[in-house]
Protein backbone atom coordinates (compact mmCIF):
# COMPACT_ATOMS: atom_id res chain seq x y z
CA UNK A 1 0.00 0.00 0.00
CA UNK A 2 3.04 2.71 1.09
CA UNK A 3 4.60 1.77 -2.13
CA UNK A 4 1.67 2.39 -4.31
CA UNK A 5 0.69 5.57 -2.96
CA UNK A 6 4.65 6.26 -2.86
CA UNK A 7 4.52 5.43 -6.21
CA UNK A 8 1.89 7.49 -7.48
CA UNK A 9 3.27 10.66 -5.10
CA UNK A 10 6.50 10.13 -6.82
CA UNK A 11 5.04 9.60 -10.69
CA UNK A 12 3.13 13.07 -10.27
CA UNK A 13 5.56 14.69 -7.98
CA UNK A 14 5.58 17.58 -10.86
CA UNK A 15 1.99 17.90 -11.25
CA UNK A 16 0.48 20.35 -9.18
CA UNK A 17 -3.23 19.84 -9.68
CA UNK A 18 -3.21 16.22 -8.47
CA UNK A 19 -4.30 15.27 -5.37
CA UNK A 20 -5.02 12.77 -2.53
CA UNK A 21 -7.47 13.23 -0.44
CA UNK A 22 -8.06 11.00 2.51
CA UNK A 23 -11.43 9.92 3.49
CA UNK A 24 -13.03 7.52 6.05
CA UNK A 25 -16.18 5.74 5.14
CA UNK A 26 -17.33 2.34 6.88
CA UNK A 27 -14.40 3.09 9.68
CA UNK A 28 -12.31 2.32 6.84
CA UNK A 29 -9.50 4.94 5.14
CA UNK A 30 -9.69 5.22 1.64
CA UNK A 31 -7.67 7.44 -0.56
CA UNK A 32 -9.35 9.37 -3.70
CA UNK A 33 -6.84 10.67 -6.05
CA UNK A 34 -7.10 12.24 -9.75
CA UNK A 35 -6.29 15.71 -11.32
CA UNK A 36 -8.44 18.21 -9.94
CA UNK A 37 -8.00 20.70 -13.09
CA UNK A 38 -10.27 17.74 -14.37
CA UNK A 39 -12.42 16.35 -11.26
CA UNK A 40 -15.38 18.16 -9.32
CA UNK A 41 -13.78 17.06 -6.52
CA UNK A 42 -16.92 18.30 -3.92
CA UNK A 43 -19.29 16.39 -6.15
CA UNK A 44 -17.36 13.48 -6.87
CA UNK A 45 -17.17 12.90 -3.06
CA UNK A 46 -20.70 13.30 -2.47
CA UNK A 47 -21.68 11.13 -4.81
CA UNK A 48 -19.27 8.64 -3.51
CA UNK A 49 -20.89 8.95 0.08
CA UNK A 50 -24.22 8.57 -1.21
CA UNK A 51 -23.12 5.81 -2.57
CA UNK A 52 -21.90 4.50 0.45
CA UNK A 53 -25.08 4.97 2.16
CA UNK A 54 -26.42 2.02 0.33
CA UNK A 55 -23.65 -0.30 0.56
CA UNK A 56 -22.86 -2.61 3.04
CA UNK A 57 -18.90 -2.71 3.07
CA UNK A 58 -16.32 -0.28 1.11
CA UNK A 59 -15.81 -4.09 -1.06
CA UNK A 60 -19.07 -3.56 -2.23
CA UNK A 61 -18.53 0.06 -3.16
CA UNK A 62 -16.08 -0.36 -5.18
CA UNK A 63 -18.05 -3.08 -7.09
CA UNK A 64 -20.98 -0.96 -6.68
CA UNK A 65 -18.93 1.82 -8.34
CA UNK A 66 -16.50 0.35 -11.13
CA UNK A 67 -16.40 -3.24 -12.72
CA UNK A 68 -12.52 -2.29 -13.05
CA UNK A 69 -10.62 -3.27 -9.84
CA UNK A 70 -7.24 -3.95 -8.63
CA UNK A 71 -5.58 -2.75 -11.50
CA UNK A 72 -2.10 -2.03 -11.74
CA UNK A 73 -0.03 1.39 -11.51
CA UNK A 74 0.60 1.51 -15.01
CA UNK A 75 -3.24 1.32 -15.36
CA UNK A 76 -3.38 3.94 -12.66
CA UNK A 77 -1.33 6.30 -13.76
CA UNK A 78 -3.35 6.38 -17.47
CA UNK A 79 -6.56 6.57 -15.72
CA UNK A 80 -5.22 9.40 -13.80
CA UNK A 81 -4.16 11.12 -16.86
CA UNK A 82 -7.65 10.30 -18.69
CA UNK A 83 -9.32 12.28 -16.08
CA UNK A 84 -10.89 9.04 -13.89
CA UNK A 85 -10.90 8.87 -9.98
CA UNK A 86 -8.86 6.71 -8.38
CA UNK A 87 -10.34 4.83 -5.25
CA UNK A 88 -8.05 2.54 -3.00
CA UNK A 89 -8.38 1.06 0.24
CA UNK A 90 -5.62 1.53 2.90
CA UNK A 91 -6.20 -2.03 4.65
CA UNK A 92 -6.48 -4.71 1.85
CA UNK A 93 -4.73 -2.65 -0.91
CA UNK A 94 -7.83 -3.06 -3.34
CA UNK A 95 -8.30 -0.54 -5.82
CA UNK A 96 -11.33 0.56 -8.45
CA UNK A 97 -11.00 3.46 -11.37
CA UNK A 98 -13.99 5.32 -11.08
CA UNK A 99 -15.79 7.88 -13.64
CA UNK A 100 -16.13 10.94 -11.72
CA UNK A 101 -18.19 14.07 -11.53
CA UNK A 102 -15.84 15.71 -14.63
CA UNK A 103 -15.54 19.70 -14.78
CA UNK A 104 -17.41 20.99 -17.12
CA UNK A 105 -14.54 22.23 -19.44
CA UNK A 106 -16.68 22.07 -22.78
CA UNK A 107 -18.80 24.90 -24.42
CA UNK A 108 -22.15 24.55 -25.49
CA UNK A 109 -23.79 24.50 -29.04
CA UNK A 110 -23.23 27.65 -30.36
CA UNK A 111 -23.58 29.55 -33.74
CA UNK A 112 -20.98 28.72 -36.64
CA UNK A 113 -18.41 31.78 -36.61
CA UNK A 114 -16.67 30.77 -39.44
CA UNK A 115 -19.85 29.82 -42.19
CA UNK A 116 -22.99 32.01 -42.54
CA UNK A 117 -25.70 29.62 -43.42
CA UNK A 118 -28.66 31.47 -45.02
CA UNK A 119 -32.31 29.74 -44.62
CA UNK A 120 -30.93 26.95 -42.46
CA UNK A 121 -30.19 25.89 -39.07
CA UNK A 122 -27.20 27.36 -37.52
CA UNK A 123 -26.02 25.19 -34.86
CA UNK A 124 -22.31 24.43 -35.20
CA UNK A 125 -20.14 21.68 -34.12
CA UNK A 126 -18.17 21.90 -30.65
CA UNK A 127 -15.26 20.79 -29.03
CA UNK A 128 -16.33 17.82 -27.55
CA UNK A 129 -16.37 14.65 -29.86
CA UNK A 130 -19.41 13.15 -28.98
CA UNK A 131 -21.05 15.85 -29.17
CA UNK A 132 -20.33 16.63 -32.76
CA UNK A 133 -20.92 12.95 -33.58
CA UNK A 134 -24.80 13.21 -32.17
CA UNK A 135 -25.05 16.40 -34.22
CA UNK A 136 -24.79 14.27 -37.04
CA UNK A 137 -26.95 11.54 -36.05
CA UNK A 138 -29.36 13.49 -34.83
CA UNK A 139 -30.49 14.50 -37.93
CA UNK A 140 -29.25 11.39 -40.31
CA UNK A 141 -31.20 8.69 -38.45
CA UNK A 142 -30.03 5.37 -40.45
CA UNK A 143 -28.09 2.42 -39.34
CA UNK A 144 -26.03 2.82 -42.52
CA UNK A 145 -24.42 5.32 -40.44
CA UNK A 146 -21.21 3.53 -39.28
CA UNK A 147 -18.81 5.13 -37.05
CA UNK A 148 -15.52 3.84 -36.59
CA UNK A 149 -13.13 5.47 -33.25
CA UNK A 150 -9.38 5.77 -33.35
CA UNK A 151 -6.87 7.07 -30.39
CA UNK A 152 -4.14 8.99 -32.67
CA UNK A 153 -1.06 10.54 -31.33
CA UNK A 154 2.28 9.78 -29.35
CA UNK A 155 2.31 12.16 -26.12
CA UNK A 156 -0.91 13.94 -26.44
CA UNK A 157 -3.84 11.09 -27.47
CA UNK A 158 -6.56 12.38 -29.23
CA UNK A 159 -9.83 10.53 -30.16
CA UNK A 160 -10.96 10.87 -33.85
CA UNK A 161 -14.13 9.59 -35.30
CA UNK A 162 -14.68 8.13 -38.82
CA UNK A 163 -18.25 8.51 -40.27
CA UNK A 164 -19.28 7.50 -43.52
CA UNK A 165 -22.40 5.80 -45.11
CA UNK A 166 -22.14 2.15 -45.41
CA UNK A 167 -23.17 1.63 -49.73
CA UNK A 168 -22.17 5.11 -50.06
CA UNK A 169 -18.54 5.47 -49.38
CA UNK A 170 -16.33 3.29 -51.47
CA UNK A 171 -15.41 0.31 -49.55
CA UNK A 172 -11.29 0.46 -50.82
CA UNK A 173 -11.66 4.19 -50.10
CA UNK A 174 -12.97 3.67 -45.99
CA UNK A 175 -10.10 0.95 -45.73
CA UNK A 176 -7.24 3.29 -47.02
CA UNK A 177 -8.62 5.89 -45.00
CA UNK A 178 -9.11 3.11 -41.74
CA UNK A 179 -5.62 1.92 -42.77
CA UNK A 180 -3.99 4.97 -42.81
CA UNK A 181 -5.50 6.28 -39.12
CA UNK A 182 -3.88 3.51 -37.51
CA UNK A 183 -0.68 4.08 -38.28
CA UNK A 184 -0.36 7.64 -37.29
CA UNK A 185 2.10 7.29 -34.41
CA UNK A 186 2.63 11.18 -33.95
CA UNK A 187 0.76 14.01 -32.19
CA UNK A 188 -1.96 15.30 -34.31
CA UNK A 189 -1.67 19.15 -33.57
CA UNK A 190 -2.98 20.73 -36.59
CA UNK A 191 -4.55 19.80 -39.96
CA UNK A 192 -1.37 19.84 -41.92
CA UNK A 193 -0.01 17.20 -39.57
CA UNK A 194 -3.13 14.66 -40.66
CA UNK A 195 -2.69 15.85 -44.42
CA UNK A 196 0.78 15.00 -43.87
CA UNK A 197 0.04 11.33 -42.76
CA UNK A 198 -2.68 11.74 -45.98
CA UNK A 199 0.10 11.84 -48.43
CA UNK A 200 -0.41 15.67 -49.15
CA UNK A 201 3.03 17.18 -50.76
CA UNK A 202 4.67 19.65 -48.60
CA UNK A 203 4.39 22.70 -50.27
CA UNK A 204 0.91 22.03 -51.90
CA UNK A 205 -1.40 24.68 -50.36
CA UNK A 206 -4.95 21.96 -51.13
CA UNK A 207 -5.58 20.42 -48.50
CA UNK A 208 -7.10 16.73 -48.59
CA UNK A 209 -9.65 17.81 -46.05
CA UNK A 210 -12.64 20.05 -46.63
CA UNK A 211 -13.06 21.59 -43.20
CA UNK A 212 -16.79 22.65 -41.82
CA UNK A 213 -18.98 23.49 -38.53
CA UNK A 214 -22.28 23.36 -40.00
CA UNK A 215 -23.43 19.68 -39.33
CA UNK A 216 -25.77 19.96 -42.36
CA UNK A 217 -22.96 20.53 -44.76
CA UNK A 218 -20.80 17.46 -42.64
CA UNK A 219 -24.13 15.19 -43.78
CA UNK A 220 -24.64 16.64 -47.05
CA UNK A 221 -21.19 15.62 -47.80
CA UNK A 222 -21.68 11.64 -46.14
CA UNK A 223 -24.96 11.50 -48.58
CA UNK A 224 -22.01 12.59 -51.16
CA UNK A 225 -19.78 9.45 -50.66
CA UNK A 226 -17.51 11.38 -48.98
CA UNK A 227 -15.90 10.19 -44.91
CA UNK A 228 -16.10 12.46 -42.80
CA UNK A 229 -13.27 12.85 -39.48
CA UNK A 230 -14.09 14.26 -36.71
CA UNK A 231 -11.46 15.10 -33.87
CA UNK A 232 -11.63 15.73 -30.38
CA UNK A 233 -11.22 19.28 -29.29
CA UNK A 234 -11.74 20.47 -32.62
CA UNK A 235 -14.68 21.86 -33.68
CA UNK A 236 -14.85 21.38 -37.40
CA UNK A 237 -15.65 18.14 -39.32
CA UNK A 238 -13.10 17.03 -41.75
CA UNK A 239 -14.52 15.80 -45.18
CA UNK A 240 -12.56 13.67 -46.92
CA UNK A 241 -11.90 14.12 -49.98
CA UNK A 242 -11.61 17.44 -50.41
CA UNK A 243 -12.57 17.99 -54.37
CA UNK A 244 -12.29 21.29 -56.67
CA UNK A 245 -16.25 21.64 -56.32
CA UNK A 246 -16.51 22.01 -52.63
CA UNK A 247 -15.31 25.61 -53.17
CA UNK A 248 -18.25 26.81 -55.85
CA UNK A 249 -20.83 24.40 -53.85
CA UNK A 250 -22.79 24.84 -50.56
CA UNK A 251 -25.66 22.93 -49.42
CA UNK A 252 -27.49 25.81 -48.35
CA UNK A 253 -27.74 26.65 -51.85
CA UNK A 254 -30.45 24.21 -52.18
CA UNK A 255 -32.62 26.53 -50.18
CA UNK A 256 -33.46 28.65 -53.34
CA UNK A 257 -35.04 27.91 -56.48
CA UNK A 258 -32.94 25.95 -59.06
CA UNK A 259 -31.88 28.58 -61.18
CA UNK A 260 -30.88 31.28 -57.98
CA UNK A 261 -28.48 27.93 -57.03
CA UNK A 262 -27.19 27.52 -60.34
CA UNK A 263 -26.87 31.26 -60.25
CA UNK A 264 -24.93 31.54 -57.21
CA UNK A 265 -22.40 28.94 -58.08
CA UNK A 266 -21.54 30.52 -61.29
CA UNK A 267 -20.82 33.82 -59.42
CA UNK A 268 -18.33 31.95 -57.16
CA UNK A 269 -16.40 30.56 -60.36
CA UNK A 270 -16.20 34.14 -61.54
CA UNK A 271 -15.28 35.37 -58.28
CA UNK A 272 -12.04 32.60 -58.35
CA UNK A 273 -11.18 33.46 -62.01
CA UNK A 274 -11.33 37.46 -61.02
CA UNK A 275 -9.11 36.53 -57.80
CA UNK A 276 -6.90 35.05 -60.40
CA UNK A 277 -6.34 37.39 -63.00
CA UNK A 278 -7.38 40.83 -62.00
CA UNK A 279 -4.11 41.92 -60.70
CA UNK A 280 -2.44 39.80 -63.65
CA UNK A 281 -4.64 41.66 -66.07
CA UNK A 282 -3.67 44.67 -64.76
CA UNK A 283 -0.39 44.34 -64.99
CA UNK A 284 -0.61 42.76 -68.76
CA UNK A 285 -2.90 45.75 -70.21
CA UNK A 286 -0.54 48.53 -68.42
CA UNK A 287 2.94 47.37 -69.07
CA UNK A 288 3.37 45.08 -71.49
CA UNK A 289 0.33 44.78 -74.16
CA UNK A 290 -1.64 48.40 -73.70
CA UNK A 291 -2.10 48.20 -77.41
CA UNK A 292 -5.09 46.50 -76.58
CA UNK A 293 -7.21 49.85 -75.46
CA UNK A 294 -8.77 51.66 -77.39
CA UNK A 295 -7.47 55.36 -77.96
CA UNK A 296 -9.23 56.52 -75.56
CA UNK A 297 -9.65 54.11 -72.90
CA UNK A 298 -5.42 53.95 -73.22
CA UNK A 299 -5.01 57.89 -72.35
CA UNK A 300 -7.44 57.26 -69.52
CA UNK A 301 -5.24 54.13 -67.91
CA UNK A 302 -2.41 56.60 -69.13
CA UNK A 303 -3.68 59.25 -67.10
CA UNK A 304 -4.68 57.40 -63.83
CA UNK A 305 -1.00 56.25 -63.71
CA UNK A 306 0.36 59.42 -64.35
CA UNK A 307 3.52 60.49 -61.64
CA UNK A 308 3.82 56.77 -59.69
CA UNK A 309 7.43 56.16 -59.67
CA UNK A 310 7.71 52.68 -59.53
CA UNK A 311 6.41 49.98 -62.60
CA UNK A 312 2.77 48.53 -62.88
CA UNK A 313 4.32 45.25 -61.68
CA UNK A 314 5.49 46.01 -58.35
CA UNK A 315 3.18 48.72 -57.54
CA UNK A 316 0.76 45.96 -58.12
CA UNK A 317 2.78 43.86 -55.52
CA UNK A 318 3.08 46.43 -53.52
CA UNK A 319 -0.80 46.63 -52.86
CA UNK A 320 -2.34 42.90 -53.46
CA UNK A 321 0.78 41.75 -50.41
CA UNK A 322 -0.33 44.87 -48.66
CA UNK A 323 -4.10 43.53 -48.37
CA UNK A 324 -3.18 40.02 -47.97
CA UNK A 325 -1.36 41.47 -44.56
CA UNK A 326 -4.71 43.89 -43.94
CA UNK A 327 -6.69 40.42 -44.43
CA UNK A 328 -4.75 38.38 -42.26
CA UNK A 329 -4.54 41.21 -39.73
CA UNK A 330 -8.21 41.26 -39.27
CA UNK A 331 -8.52 38.03 -39.20
CA UNK A 332 -5.81 37.22 -36.32
CA UNK A 333 -6.91 40.73 -34.18
CA UNK A 334 -9.58 40.97 -31.80
CA UNK A 335 -13.02 40.98 -32.94
CA UNK A 336 -12.89 44.76 -31.24
CA UNK A 337 -10.16 45.69 -33.37
CA UNK A 338 -10.44 44.34 -36.49
CA UNK A 339 -12.87 46.68 -38.42
CA UNK A 340 -10.30 49.23 -36.54
CA UNK A 341 -7.47 48.11 -38.87
CA UNK A 342 -9.68 47.23 -41.78
CA UNK A 343 -10.59 51.02 -41.55
CA UNK A 344 -6.84 52.08 -41.48
CA UNK A 345 -5.68 49.91 -43.88
CA UNK A 346 -8.82 49.50 -46.79
CA UNK A 347 -9.47 53.46 -46.54
CA UNK A 348 -7.17 55.63 -45.28
CA UNK A 349 -3.41 54.07 -45.97
CA UNK A 350 -5.43 52.99 -49.82
CA UNK A 351 -6.52 56.68 -50.03
CA UNK A 352 -3.22 58.06 -49.30
CA UNK A 353 -1.47 56.12 -50.85
CA UNK A 354 -3.09 56.92 -54.13
CA UNK A 355 -3.27 60.84 -53.06
CA UNK A 356 0.85 60.12 -52.69
CA UNK A 357 0.58 58.57 -56.19
CA UNK A 358 2.18 55.73 -54.75
CA UNK A 359 -0.77 53.75 -56.67
CA UNK A 360 -3.36 54.92 -59.13
CA UNK A 361 -6.80 54.67 -59.07
CA UNK A 362 -7.78 52.05 -61.69
CA UNK A 363 -5.36 49.77 -59.12
CA UNK A 364 -7.43 50.66 -56.13
CA UNK A 365 -10.28 49.58 -57.60
CA UNK A 366 -8.57 46.03 -59.20
CA UNK A 367 -7.97 45.54 -55.32
CA UNK A 368 -10.79 46.39 -54.21
CA UNK A 369 -12.75 43.77 -56.33
CA UNK A 370 -9.87 41.29 -55.88
CA UNK A 371 -10.66 41.20 -52.21
CA UNK A 372 -14.42 41.37 -52.97
CA UNK A 373 -14.35 38.13 -55.48
CA UNK A 374 -10.99 35.89 -53.30
CA UNK A 375 -14.63 36.03 -50.71
CA UNK A 376 -17.20 34.55 -52.88
CA UNK A 377 -15.75 30.99 -52.53
CA UNK A 378 -17.15 28.83 -49.99
CA UNK A 379 -14.22 27.99 -47.46
CA UNK A 380 -11.56 30.13 -45.45
CA UNK A 381 -8.71 27.86 -46.80
CA UNK A 382 -9.98 27.72 -50.68
CA UNK A 383 -10.22 31.78 -50.34
CA UNK A 384 -6.49 31.34 -49.31
CA UNK A 385 -4.94 28.92 -51.78
CA UNK A 386 -6.72 30.78 -54.54
CA UNK A 387 -5.06 33.85 -53.22
CA UNK A 388 -1.95 32.38 -53.28
CA UNK A 389 -2.62 31.14 -56.54
CA UNK A 390 -2.62 34.85 -58.10
CA UNK A 391 0.88 34.97 -58.00
CA UNK A 392 2.19 32.53 -60.18
CA UNK A 393 0.26 34.37 -63.02
CA UNK A 394 0.90 38.11 -61.77
CA UNK A 395 4.53 37.20 -62.75
CA UNK A 396 3.99 35.47 -65.91
CA UNK A 397 2.06 38.15 -67.05
CA UNK A 398 4.48 40.80 -66.20
CA UNK A 399 6.38 39.31 -68.67
CA UNK A 400 4.66 37.54 -71.37
CA UNK A 401 1.45 39.97 -71.21
CA UNK A 402 -1.92 38.40 -72.14
CA UNK A 403 0.14 35.52 -73.20
CA UNK A 404 1.76 34.88 -69.74
CA UNK A 405 -2.23 34.96 -68.07
CA UNK A 406 -3.39 32.04 -70.45
CA UNK A 407 -0.33 30.36 -69.57
CA UNK A 408 -0.34 30.71 -66.11
CA UNK A 409 -4.55 29.84 -66.04
CA UNK A 410 -3.15 26.37 -68.13
CA UNK A 411 -0.18 25.81 -65.09
CA UNK A 412 -2.67 26.09 -62.81
CA UNK A 413 -5.22 23.75 -64.28
CA UNK A 414 -2.82 21.27 -64.65
CA UNK A 415 -2.17 21.52 -61.19
CA UNK A 416 -5.25 21.07 -59.39
CA UNK A 417 -5.44 18.27 -62.20
CA UNK A 418 -2.48 16.96 -61.14
CA UNK A 419 -4.03 16.49 -57.00
CA UNK A 420 -5.38 13.05 -56.02
CA UNK A 421 -6.83 12.18 -52.48
CA UNK A 422 -5.77 8.35 -52.56
CA UNK A 423 -6.43 8.82 -56.25
CA UNK A 424 -9.31 10.54 -56.58
CA UNK A 425 -8.83 13.33 -58.64
CA UNK A 426 -9.21 16.84 -56.80
CA UNK A 427 -11.15 18.19 -60.05
CA UNK A 428 -13.19 15.25 -60.36
CA UNK A 429 -16.96 16.25 -60.84
CA UNK A 430 -18.59 13.36 -59.06
CA UNK A 431 -17.48 10.79 -56.72
CA UNK A 432 -18.96 6.93 -57.43
CA UNK A 433 -20.62 5.49 -55.00
CA UNK A 434 -20.02 2.02 -53.42
CA UNK A 435 -21.22 -0.09 -56.10
CA UNK A 436 -20.32 1.95 -58.90
CA UNK A 437 -16.40 1.26 -58.30
CA UNK A 438 -14.70 -1.58 -59.97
Amino acid sequence: MENLMVEMRSKFADHDDFFIEEELIHQTVIYLMGFKTLIDYPKSNQYIRQMASSAASVEELLTNLSDRLDVGSEQMVNAVLEGKLIIVIQKDQRNAIVDPVALNLTRSIDEPKNESPIQASIDAFVEDLNTNVGLIRKRLKTDRLLHCSFQVGELEKRNLSMLYINGRAPNDLVEKVNEQLKQIGTDIESIDDLNRHFGLRKWSPVSHFFPTEVPIQAIHSLKKNRIVLLLDNYPFALVFPHLLLDMFSIVNDRNFPYILSVMLRVLRVVGAVLTLILPALYVALVSVNPEIFKFDLALFVAKSREGIPVPALLETIIMVVLIDLILEAIVRLPKSIGPTISMVGGVILGQAMVEAKLVSTLLGIVITAIVISSSVVAGIQNSLYIRLLKYPILILASIFGILGIFTGLALTGIYLASLTSFHIPYTTFHMKREGDTK
